[in-house]
């Protein structure tokens, strides 16, 4: 072996960024718990989704409530933030309304009543926030902005990215929502998920492998309830070396699990905004239609520029009721796979498994 292929090979502790994928039964006690996973704390706590009042406008909140977060921390991601399409035909944009929110410092995290609540602090300055997740339910309350609840779409579904030095372990929670933003009724669907990652580790910035590793083409967390009654609901992922897999439940909480898929990226004529994405998982060919003002603006210039739409199979006519597919994906990184790994050939592929 040459140096060149000696560099390429994974070292010890490193599996080319396989993932393991799988449905798992949600607890209070798990909930509650502030134990390790494969070696790695909590990060946080993500709230997130997307919503659409009766005349189509778009919201899509999200609040991410860090592990252990200092007072002192400079972090800005401390309080909610509110996309919306709301007076804007270019994409979705920051609404002011989160400005004025509680941030997560000293905020409280008890179980009451085989409920977990998180609470903000009382002397906080802003307008307090209300979390609450159990089994099947949760709900997620703003002051004076938002007004939601829901139950979940079972089961729950997660996911671990081994690393030597980098990694990632993902609960993911679906639930669908319906309630109130900014005054207007509302429906949607959101993720209530933990992230585990190595100590001194955060989604983004620091040993995050989707990131420094380049590995991120596609991530997309979504759910689609059918007008007819059915329900698609899952994670899509899709990146380089043997990174990627699929996740998918349906109504009566069945899930399929697969790493075999692949996929290309269309970004445009600008190269950075995703407008359709192709996607071939459990042997059926899928699709991601963007949302027309779907592109979230607001956010500014990211390496990986979110957008919410659809997911649906090539050819699919069932009429949707409620849906979100909020996802990301990293036009630096490339448009399709590629294995870089030395020797490795073709992407791993395994059989479609069911759980």
């Amino acid at each position: 072996m040459n140096q060149e292929q000696q560099n390429d090979t994974p070292r010890r502790g490193d599996f080319g960024w396989q993932a393991m994928a799988s449905a798992f039964e949600p607890t209070l006690d798990d909930m509650m718990s502030d134990r390790s996973y494969f070696g790695m704390p909590p990060e946080a706590l993500y709230l997130w989704g997307s919503f659409r009042d009766e005349t189509g406008e778009i919201y899509s909140p999200m609040r991410r409530i860090p592990a252990g977060l200092p007072t002192d921390s400079p972090d800005t991601r401390r309080r909610l933030f509110l996309l919306t399409t709301e007076g804007h035909d270019d994409g979705m944009h920051l609404h002011e309304a989160g400005r004025g929110s509680a941030r997560n410092d000293g905020f409280t995290k008890t179980l009451e009543n085989d409920r977990v609540h998180w609470r903000s602090d009382p002397a906080a300055k802003g307008n307090a926030f209300h979390v609450t997740w159990g089994p099947k339910e949760c709900s997620w309350v703003e002051e004076g902005v938002m007004d939601v609840r829901g139950t979940l779409i079972e089961p729950g579904m997660h996911w671990y990215l081994p690393g030597r030095d980098a990694g990632m372990y993902y609960v993911a929670n679906i639930f669908l929502m319906e309630g109130t933003i900014l005054g207007k009724q509302v429906r949607g669907l959101i993720g209530f998920d933990p992230i585990y990652m190595y100590e001194g580790g955060e989604v983004y910035k620091t040993k995050d492998a989707l990131v420094q590793e380049e590995l991120e083409l596609v991530w997309y967390t979504w759910a689609t309830v059918y007008k007819d009654g059915s329900i698609d609901a899952g994670h899509f992922l899709l990146g380089n070396d043997h990174f990627g897999f699929a996740i998918l439940a349906d109504k009566d909480g069945n899930v399929r699990f697969t790493n075999d898929v692949t996929g290309k990226v269309d970004f445009g004529e600008d190269g950075y905004w995703q407008e359709h994405i192709s996607y071939s998982a459990f042997g059926e060919e899928w699709e991601f239609v963007a949302e027309p003002r779907g592109r979230m603006v607001g956010l500014g210039k990211l390496p990986n520029p979110q957008v919410e739409g659809r997911w649906r199979r090539v050819g699919d006519t069932r009429e949707p009721d409620v849906w979100f597919a909020w996802g990301e994906a990293a036009p630096g990184h490339g448009n399709r796979p590629v294995n870089r790994l030395a020797g490795a050939g073709k992407r791993l592929s395994y059989p479609t498994e069911k759980f």
